[in-house]
C-alpha cells in the first residue's frame, strides 16, 4: 500500500514539475514576444518620424534656398559705336592731287621756310614751317577740304588751335583763330566756316594773320604744294 502511494506522489511531482516547465517556457515567449513587438513598433515610429520631418523641413528648405540663390537676371547691354579717329581717303581728298580751297584768302604775309628766319615778336631766328594768310581779327577762317576736327585747344604761343584731319595722312593745324565754332569730333565740309581770326602770340608784331601748317604722314610739309596752290 505504501508503494502504490509512494508512486502516485511521484506521477503528481512529475505533473508539477512539467506545469512548471510549461509555465516558464510559455512566460519567456510572452516576454520574448513582447520585446520584439516593442522594438519593432519603435523602429517604425522612428522611421516614420525621421521621413516626416526630412519631407516636411528639408524639402521646403531645398526648394527655397535653390530658387533664392539663383535667381535669373537679365542685364541690358548697349553697344557704344566707336567714334572715328581718321578721315577716309577718297578722290577729292588726295594730297597734291585733288582740289583744296584757301582757308583764308590768297594773299599770304609770310611763306613756308625750314630755314632760321628772324621773327620780330620772339627776337630771335627760327624755322617758319607755315604759311601766314593775310585777314583782319573776326573774318571768318574755312576748312581747306573735308575733313574730321581732331582738336581744339588754346596755346600760348599760337593762340587757339583747330587740327583737322583732311584724309591722306594730311592733316591741318589752323593757329590763332578768336573764336572756334567746331569741337573734337566734329565734320567739316570743303569751306565750312571752323571759325573766326584773332592773333598769333607768337607773332603779334605781324599784322593779323592765319597761321596755317600742314603735316603729311607726321612730316611738315609746305601748306601751298599740298594744296596745289602757288605763292
Amino acid at each position: 500500500m505504501s508503494t502504490s502511494k509512494s508512486k502516485n506522489d511521484n506521477k503528481n511531482i512529475k505533473a508539477l514539475f512539467s506545469v512548471v516547465c510549461l509555465c516558464i517556457i510559455a512566460l519567456g515567449l510572452i516576454v520574448y514576444f513582447s520585446t520584439n513587438t516593442k522594438v519593432k513598433t519603435d523602429n517604425q515610429v522612428n522611421e516614420n518620424t525621421t521621413l516626416a520631418v526630412t519631407t516636411e523641413v528639408q524639402n521646403p528648405v531645398t526648394v527655397t534656398e535653390t530658387t533664392t540663390a539663383a535667381p535669373t537676371t537679365k542685364k541690358a547691354t548697349t553697344t557704344k559705336k566707336a567714334e572715328p579717329s581718321t578721315m577716309e581717303q577718297g578722290e577729292s581728298n588726295t594730297p597734291y592731287k585733288s582740289y583744296y580751297k584757301y582757308p583764308l584768302g590768297e594773299s599770304v604775309l609770310s611763306g613756308y621756310s625750314e630755314e632760321l628766319v628772324y621773327n620780330k615778336t620772339m627776337g630771335d631766328f627760327r624755322a617758319h614751317a607755315a604759311v601766314d594768310f593775310k585777314g583782319k581779327e573776326g573774318d571768318k577762317v574755312v576748312a581747306i577740304n573735308d575733313g574730321l576736327v581732331l582738336d581744339v585747344y588754346s596755346d600760348s604761343m599760337y593762340g587757339q588751335v583747330v587740327v583737322v584731319d583732311h584724309g591722306g595722312k594730311l592733316v591741318a593745324r589752323y593757329c590763332g583763330l578768336k573764336s572756334a565754332n567746331v569741337k573734337k569730333g566734329s565734320r567739316v565740309a570743303l569751306g565750312k566756316a571752323i571759325g573766326t581770326l584773332g592773333k598769333i602770340p607768337c607773332e603779334a608784331e605781324d599784322e593779323a594773320h592765319l597761321h596755317f601748317e600742314t603735316v603729311l604722314d607726321g612730316k611738315t610739309v609746305n601748306p601751298l604744294d599740298v594744296m596745289g596752290k602757288l605763292e
